[in-house]
């Protein structure tokens, strides 16, 4: 009985009915006995073959928030340098970081602009920001804002702007995405070196595009409306174009229109820009 017990577990009982045999040949008197063992064990053998297997359900581990393995991030250089009648020099440096947790959508950007013509500095601008968006619904999210601009040459000198709102994606497939954002928005301004900050309540209105052109390129814009105090329009437009891996050359021009700018500062200040960007 032990011999027959092993050999219905081991391989499956691959071995049993041959090792039956060889027990009834050492022992004839007892064969009913032994096959009505025998037919117990392969019965048992069926219900533990049949059984429904436990399978542990494996949840996606969410990286942690300071985990640098669950963020995406893009850096942009560019750099222009002329001589002979018209001396200029331009340079520019931009970085941005998303981070995808479930319902939560994390944004961070930052970028330094520096501009020289025939020695003498004519812009310098540099700014942060950080944008948290969450999935209330398939249809609608939540979306706060809070980012920092500080400008020589622009419109204004210090920007603190802060915004809450809601967003809704209109289109969304693999070609095309545009959500519109909107809600109410403060803008900290210090116009002039030395001035206080004034602080503007507005109503803001946001529209995202983007366009998968084909597997190399994408074009995208981002144009902000801030509308009551303070009346701003920000578009920024940018042509992407791989060019091997995680290199591509990037194509952007940026608009930005301040209403209340200071005597002496013009109103809309423009930048174009062609560098190269990476990926990682």
């Amino acid at each position: 009985m032990n011999l027959l017990s092993m050999a219905s577990q081991k391989d499956n009982g691959a071995n049993l009915d041959m090792v039956t045999d060889l027990t009834i040949a050492a022992n004839p008197g007892a064969e009913k006995q032994i096959r009505e063992f025998v037919a117990d064990l392969k019965q048992k053998q069926l219900e533990v073959n049949a059984a429904p297997v436990a399978v542990a359900k494996v949840v996606p581990e969410t990286p942690g928030y300071f985990d640098f393995n669950g963020w995406d991030g893009e850096v942009e250089l560019n750099f222009l340098r002329s001589s002979g009648n018209t001396r200029q020099q331009s340079f520019g440096l931009g970085g941005k970081l998303t981070r995808d947790a479930n319902k939560f959508h994390h944004i961070i950007t930052a970028f330094f602009n520096l501009n020289k013509n025939s020695g003498v500095k004519d812009q310098q601008k540099w700014g942060m920001g950080y944008k948290l968006n969450y999935d209330f619904s398939k249809t609608l999210y939540v979306t706060a804002f809070t980012g920092y601009e500080n400008d020589q040459f622009g419109a204004f000198r210090e920007r603190i702007t802060t915004s809450l709102g809601l967003g809704y994606p209109i289109i969304k497939n693999d070609t095309y995405n545009w959500k519109v954002e909107a809600g109410p928005s403060i803008l900290f301004t210090r116009s002039l070196p030395g001035d206080s900050y004034k602080s503007s309540f507005n109503a803001f209105a946001s529209s995202i595009f983007n366009w998968a052109i084909n597997d190399r390129s994408e074009f995208s814009n981002v144009t902000t409306i801030f509308y009551g105090d303070t009346n701003v329009i920000e578009s920024k437009t940018a042509l992407k174009v791989k060019i091997n891996g995680a290199l591509s050359s990037k194509f952007s021009y940026d608009i930005l229109y301040d209403r209340d700018a200071p005597l002496g500062r013009e109103q809309t200040d423009t930048i174009a820009r062609a560098g190269l960007l990476y990926d990682f």
